[in-house]
């Protein structure tokens, strides 16, 4: 009997709710409105820093997540360094040996060394035949690059310590610019041109998981022997160390590299380090720290929003009361509880909220929608988790701003009530 009672008022609460939204549209659409935009804002940032740090995860944890990685500035390579850092001494090519000579925790190491994006103020262009990129990316690398950090080929294979010793012009090219350069041809023994030099492809690397926007930067990368590179393009200003440590031992590995980079930079005992090392997990967990602070902003702003909105419901409801104030006393003078009447509002605000609720969900998976489309390889697909608490968040409000009016409407005297005009 009661449960049927309070379905009935349920049921009445909705009717006079869709009731609300038809006569006062622009009212309600006011109402709402600030709702749906707070919960797009939670629902699709959550869905944008979700999806981009699993790529993120996916592109560090692919270069090895028992690699240890020294650099000698804090941060990407191909970002230019503050002007304290600008100061420091750059990691050598011949550590890579240093480290395979002294590691007792390590199993193998290599380098990479990063080539500025434009040389003597000309931007890199790679080309073969008709066709040119000039997204390359050029770095050297050490002939035992690719088995540290699991690089897998789609063809052909990667280059020789013989090779990278005689500075061999041959090169290893990324998905993306194997593409760009050779279509869907075999780029293997084919010809490509740096500048003014000619190199022989030896190996097509498959495509990178992970990225940022869909894209693994690794993918437009031209691969050279580190050898080559120093010849090329001179001492190299930007080297980073792959350290490859035994299996569980990578604190280890880290602590010993560290030691070992000290020994041959030759610091003092109280000097800080002038180079950094990290791992995997700890850049997993540094952009983990960084997207949670984005995530804090983003959910201040909505909150903000949900405010306005909040405010919105509960002036729609208080315009509710005071039209319906003869119809709540006759309610009453008919032998309605007060908690009924108060149940019947709270009700329609949830609704009221409720649709703004699942508008801004709605509207937060069309954009998501829409940004993997458009962003080729991106998703934005909202997690489970986001799209209840977007709902959840906006039957919340629902309540707080329902109750106070609901409150004011329960607690009407119905003989004054019958006489309001």
């Amino acid at each position: 009997m009661q449960r049927s009672s309070w379905w009935n008022g349920a049921s009445e609460a909705m009717t006079l709710a869709v009731d609300s939204l038809r006569t006062e549209r622009t009212r309600s659409a006011l109402a709402v409105a600030g709702i749906v935009i707070g919960i797009v804002t939670v629902v699709l940032v959550a869905s944008v820093l979700a999806n981009v740090r699993n790529q993120i995860a996916l592109l560090f944890r692919d270069l090895g997540t028992e690699n240890v990685f020294a650099f000698h500035l804090t941060g990407d390579p191909y970002v230019t360094p503050s002007d304290a850092e600008a100061r420091r001494r750059p990691l050598e090519l011949d550590f890579v040996d240093d480290i395979r000579r002294l590691g007792t925790t390590s199993v193998d190491a290599a380098a990479q060394v990063i080539v500025p994006t434009a040389t003597e103020q000309q931007v890199l262009v790679a080309r073969a035949g008709l066709n040119e990129s000039d997204t390359v990316l050029v770095e050297g690398v050490t002939s035992t690059f690719f088995s540290v950090v699991g690089g897998e080929f789609a063809r052909g294979r990667p280059f020789t310590e013989v090779e990278n010793r005689q500075g061999a012009r041959v090169a290893v090219v990324g998905a993306s610019l194997s593409q760009a350069l050779f279509g869907s041809v075999s780029p293997i023994g084919r010809t490509l041109t740096l500048g003014s030099e000619t190199y022989t492809v030896v190996g097509e690397l498959a495509p990178r998981p992970g990225g940022f926007l869909g894209e693994n930067r690794q993918d437009n990368v031209l691969s050279l022997p580190a050898d080559t590179v120093r010849r090329r393009f001179g001492i190299p200003e930007r080297v980073v160390l792959y350290v490859r440590s035994a299996p569980d031992g990578l604190d280890e590995c880290v602590r010993e590299t560290e030691a070992i980079l000290r020994r041959l930079r030759q610091l003092p005992p109280d000097a800080d380090n002038d180079f950094t090392l990290s791992t995997s997990e700890q850049i997993i967990s540094t952009f983990d720290a960084l997207s949670g602070r984005i995530a804090l902003a983003s959910v201040g702003l909505a909150a903000i929003s949900l405010l306005i909105g909040a405010i919105g419901v509960a002036n729609v409801m208080f315009i509710g009361v005071t039209e319906r104030t003869r119809e709540i006393g006759l309610r009453l003078a008919v032998g309605a509880r007060r908690r009924e009447v108060l149940l019947q509002f709270l009700i329609e605000a949830v609704i009221l909220s409720g649709i703004g609720g699942v508008a801004g969900v709605g509207a937060a998976l069309g954009i998501g929608l829409a940004l993997t489309v458009v962003v080729t390889g991106f998703s934005a697909v909202a997690p489970l988790w986001a799209v209840i608490a977007g709902v959840v968040a906006s039957m919340g409000v629902g309540i707080l701003a329902g109750y106070w009016p609901a409150q004011r409407a329960a607690g009407l005297d119905p003989v004054e009530a019958l006489r309001h005009e």
